[in-house]
């Protein structure tokens, strides 16, 4: 009986935890947003479409392909600098608040 609770109060605590973790990782991220993304495409992440920069805010595309975005680019994108100085763990915060906050709105 004992090791019952014993479980529960551990799973309990773990998902505590990832709640917190994914908290974090949204706060991180609206910050690094706001340092390196919201001149272009703006807080609201609706872009500047007369001057050819897209919305973020629904993209369709994957927090992974953000991530690798930001930091490596694309050849189609050629407005848009390369973060190559920001750590993965970085631009997946910055591509979980696009898709989770951003996105929500």
């Amino acid at each position: 009986m004992k090791s019952i609770f014993m479980l529960l109060g551990i799973a309990l605590l773990t998902g505590c935890s990832d709640q917190n973790t994914e908290k974090s990782d949204l706060q991180s991220g609206k910050a690094l947003y706001g340092q390196y993304c919201a001149s272009c495409h703006k807080d609201s992440g609706r872009g500047q479409f007369l001057l050819g920069i897209p919305r973020n805010k629904d993209t369709q595309m994957s927090i992974n392909e953000i991530a690798h975005l930001i930091r490596s680019g694309h050849p189609n994108l050629e407005k848009m600098p390369t973060f190559p100085q920001l750590s993965s763990p970085q631009a997946y915060a910055i591509s979980s608040y696009l898709k989770h906050k951003l996105g929500a709105e």
